[in-house]
């Protein structure tokens, strides 16, 4: 299933489970990393994109860090979300990272 597909599934679920999706918050998306550099490298050039990166260690093998990038406050669309995921993918895959996700708290 392709990424856009996968997206609107998890926001039809949340709209099924009573989210309004018209309510903007902050989203974050995570990616790993095999090296601290990757991840920090990876961190610096989403802060220059306006992103809130953090980076910590992480306990997956092959992949001791994560990054989780957070957005300021949007509307959760399909669109954008995957606008978002794929921009992010792209750099964290020059720095040797994967994505491992995106979520948001309820509002």
């Amino acid at each position: 299933m392709a990424l856009y597909d996968d997206n609107a599934d998890v926001l039809r679920d949340m709209a099924a489970a009573g989210e309004d999706l018209r309510t903007p918050r902050a989203m974050d998306f995570s990616y790993l990393f095999p090296t601290r550099e990757g991840a920090i490298s990876f961190a610096r050039r989403a802060d220059a994109h306006g992103f809130a990166p953090g980076v910590r260690p992480y306990d997956k093998p092959g992949f001791p860090f994560d990054v989780t990038v957070t957005t300021e406050p949007v509307v959760p669309t399909c669109d954008l979300v995957t606008d978002i995921e794929q921009r992010l993918a792209a750099i964290a895959a020059e720095s040797g990272g994967m994505p491992d996700g995106w979520g948001c708290m309820a509002q």
